[in-house]
Formats: C-alpha cells, structure tokens, sequence
C-alpha cells in the first residue's frame, strides 16, 4: 500500500504509522465524511488465510459492541480486492496521544497520581467491556493510549474472548502477553473480568516501580512468579493505600481481588483510603482448588495464598499524606486523594470455598508439566511486543502519531475469537501417538523446539523505513521504531541513530529489536511507534 491509496472507495491512506508481521496502520482521510481517521489494514499474505480474517473479523465485532469513552472507537470495517491481493481493514478513531509503554520508556516511572487516575479511566472502559461479556485478555501499556488530555483509551481487542472462555486456545497457546498475564490465564483456566483486573494491577505497579513485577529474561521465572511468586514491594514513595490497591489487584485467587471493573474505578478514584487510617482486610486463604463449574478444565497450583507483599502498610496503620512529587511532572487536573484526608476503607475480598481436599503432590507434578510447555511457548514466540504488530492502534503521538496496538510480553498470543491482536499463528497438529504437538504460527510454538539465532544486521545510518522493510522480509517478529531527538542537522532521511541489540548481536526472530531514528521527513513514520 502506497499514501493516496483509497480504501473501500473513500478511505484515503495518506501516512504510515506503525508496521510489522501482522499488517500495518495509517493515518487515513474518510473521503465522504472528510474526518481524520487510523485505518489498520491485515497484510495481504494474511488476509487470505482464514484463521487471522477470522481474529481480524472478530476483533471488530468485539470493538463495534463497546461504546466507551475510554475505548477506541470502531467506525468501519471490510475486506476488498486489490493488486496486492485480499485486503482485511478495520477503519478507527485515530487518538492523538501516546501509547502508556512510550510514556514509560521517557519517564520511566509515574507518580500515584497520574497512576490511579490511568488505572481509573481503564478500569472504567474494561467495565462496559465486562457488561458486554468481552474480556479482553491483554492489557498492558501497549494497550492503553493516553491521550493529550490524560484520558486513556483502551486498544487491540484482537485476543478478547467471551467471558468464561479459557485462557488457552484449542492447542494449548496461552493467549495474552508474559509479563501481564494472569495466574488463570497461565492455567488455561476459564476467565473472568478479573483477569483484566490482574493485568491492570501489573500495570499500575510497572508505573510505580518502573517495571513489572515479575519480568525478567527468564519465562521460567516470571510464570513462577505470577502462579506462586509475591511481588516485590513499592518504592516508599509509594503511599500505604495506593501500594494495596495494586496488591488486591495482584491477588493470585481471581475472587480476591475486586468484585468488578467498577469497583476497582471507584476505588482509584478515592485513593484507596480510609478515615485516616488503612483498614483494608487481607485476602483470605486463596483455595487450591476452584471455582465448581471449572473444576474440567482447571488447574491450579499449590501456595496460591495472595496475601499482602511487603511494602503494603498493614491493617489499621497510619499513612502520611504525600508531601511532594518527584516524579518528574506536574499530575494534571483532577488529582486523585494519595493522602491526608478521610476515606472509606476497601471493600472486602470475596470470600473464597475452601477446597475438600488439598492434592498438593499430584498438582505439583502437573504444574511442573504445564510450566515446561508454557515456558517453550513463550521462549520462542515472548508475545510480549512482538505480537503487536496485529495490536497496532490507532493513535496519534500528540501531533504525530502512536499505534498502540498489538498487545510487550507487550501481546502475545493471539487467537482467531476477539483476538486481542497479539497472536499472529497457524497451527500444525503432528501425530497424537507421538504426544508431539507442533504449532506452526506466531504465537503457537512446540515445546521442544530451541529458538534459531542469527546475526543481527547494524541499521545505524539507515533509513528507518528500509530498515524496518529488511527486517520484516528477514522474518523478525518483534520490531518497533521510535522518534529520537536529532544530534545534529545533517542527519539522512529518516536516519537510525540507535538500535536495541546492537548490530552483530545473536538474536532470535522473536527477539524485540527497537530502531530510535530521526524524524525529520515527510517519508518518515511520523512519531513514537510500534512496529
């Protein structure tokens, strides 16, 4: 595709702003309506194949169900001809503003703040989601758009499932992204709106902390710590109430954490506090078991008590309020309570059955199992930004443009029912008899398989849409550029100053490589983007 290119007979593509295995997006002009709008487009290779036309399709229908002010509006969607073969596009409401993961990669950390008022708006959009039996399974700050206003929009329903849906696909694939999925979807256990919850939680603390709670090199590790593992606690500047709104969120028994979308909002809005002091109750002993309807398909692990991680101020402990703030900006209008003034105390967890018996030594042995396959699965597709190409967003990086969507760890695995564009995958069953289950796809992998590694090629002083282009024909799954102050005047076209890994690196297809180039063309990807 080409800018001037029309689109259905009126929707005219004028910029490109993000691309990569799954398809691209664009900022785009609706011809009849003469309104600005983001057009993301499946690649042609993949609109022919009637797995990803299906996620593509569903991801519509998922989003046309959704009016929300806190979630990206959906305006057309369609399937045509052209010379490069079957095109698959959804027409959307282009944002301006950034996607939360670039916001986080400037700043690093966010105050409590501009923290709940982020989880407020989400919590709120993932509300009207849950009214209409959408989970959307890969939240992540890839996903959530802030907008030049504060507001928070939420992208990439291409992995959403309908509530009560299992965590895994008919192969096994986990769907969602590592390092924000929730103990439940690790399981393949059925879903509820509390897994998006959980996500949300691991986002509020990656923006208090300035990094996931259970992230790291080694899969192995990060599942462990989201089946059994307790986070780490907050910065101290992080006020008692704030830290324990993200602790419910993180409970490992889905029933622990907040009863809905709404309450969790409510609570953001408030500050989590109460009348001076901090009377939240710990959530009880979570259950090894589960819930009765999903005891066919469920599993769960030993040691799953979500208790309250360290750093959290105990029951009935008097929180100071917030003196100052040090986190580099100014929180905006509309501050949400972090202290100092009377407040109601949380709700309550549910409470949670206690399980009839407690198989502790035949589970372990099952989990074990399940985390060898999961851990393959990941190490050699970590949907963790490389899935984001299908999750490419509408959004526009205030006056440039930031596609947000597929959902680091960013999404991950996506699956062709409300897929929450992170999956890019084809599956290939090998003989049962042989227990060898082989997933050809993006997001599906083997358990057995290592992951091929090859020299990474040096694209500094390339231009940025060449380099990307190179990559995508080589076959990398996981490329993103991004906007890069110029060091002098005399930069080429759209130059690349940096990569992540540097040139000469051993990498994988899968591994996440980042071009930071110089803006300074009309040719250039316009703004901070997701590739």
């Amino acid at each position: 595709m080409e800018p001037g290119n029309l689109i259905a007979g009126r929707y005219r593509l004028e910029q490109r702003l993000a691309a990569g295995g799954m398809g691209a997006v664009w900022r785009g002009t609706d011809t009849r309506l003469n309104r600005v709008v983001a057009v993301k487009l499946l690649h042609s290779g993949l609109s022919g194949n009637d797995r990803f036309r299906a996620r593509f399709h569903q991801e519509a229908q998922a989003v046309a169900q959704l009016q929300s002010p806190g979630i990206v509006s959906l305006y057309d969607y369609g399937e045509e001809h052209a010379p490069e073969g079957l095109v698959s596009y959804l027409i959307m409401e282009l944002v301006r503003g950034q996607a939360l993961d670039t916001v986080l990669r400037e700043r690093r950390r966010l105050s409590p703040n501009e923290t709940l008022k982020i989880m407020a708006s989400a919590a709120e959009a993932l509300d009207v989601a849950h009214q209409a039996h959408i989970i959307h399974r890969d939240i992540k700050p890839g996903n959530l758009l802030v907008g030049s206003d504060g507001s928070v929009k939420i992208v990439d329903f291409g992995i959403a499932a309908a509530k009560g849906g299992a965590g895994l696909t008919e192969t096994g694939t986990v769907m969602g992204t590592l390092a924000y999925a929730s103990p439940e979807q690790l399981q393949g256990a059925q879903l509820t709106g509390a897994t998006d919850l959980y996500s949300l939680g691991i986002v509020g603390y990656e923006c208090l902390a300035g990094r996931p709670p259970f992230a790291g090199n080694e899969p192995t590790a990060a599942i462990a710590g989201h089946l059994t593992g307790q986070p780490g606690p907050l910065p101290p500047d992080v006020p008692g109430p704030v830290a324990q709104i993200i602790m419910r969120c993180l409970a490992k028994d889905p029933r622990q954490r907040f009863a809905s979308a709404a309450e969790l909002a409510q609570v953001c809005k408030s500050g989590g506090m109460g009348g001076g002091t901090t009377t939240i109750l710990a959530p009880a002993p979570s259950p090894y078991g589960q819930s009765p309807q999903a005891q066919s398909t469920q599993i769960m692990t030993p040691g799953m008590a979500p208790g309250m991680a360290a750093g959290v101020a105990p029951a009935h402990t008097s929180v100071q309020p917030v003196q100052h703030d040090d986190y580099g900006s100014t929180p905006g209008t509309g501050q949400y309570r972090t202290g100092g003034a009377p407040e109601r105390p949380l709700p309550p967890p549910r409470e949670a059955e206690q399980p009839k018996r407690n198989p502790t030594g035949p589970i372990l042995v099952v989990v074990a199992g399940i985390a060898v396959l999961i851990v393959a699965m990941f190490l050699l597709k970590p949907w963790d930004k490389s899935d984001d190409d299908s999750d490419l967003a509408a959004g526009e990086d205030t006056g440039s443009s930031s596609a947000a969507e597929e959902s680091q760890g960013d999404t991950e695995a996506a699956e062709a029912t409300s897929d929450d564009s992170q999956g890019d995958a084809e599956e290939d069953n090998s003989d049962d008899n042989n227990g060898d289950n082989e997933e050809n796809t993006d997001e599906e992998t083997t358990a057995d398989e290592e992951p091929e590694l090859v020299e990474l090629e040096d694209y500094s002083g390339w231009d940025v849409n060449d380099a990307l282009s190179d990559l995508d024909d080589q076959g990398y799954t996981a490329v993103f550029s991004t906007t890069t102050a110029p060091e002098s005047s005399d930069h080429g076209t759209c130059e690349v100053l940096y990569q992540t890994p540097e040139g000469g690196s051993e990498v994988g297809y899968d591994t996440e490589i980042t071009l930071e180039y110089v803006a300074n063309d009309d040719s250039c990807p316009d703004g901070n983007l997701e590739g």
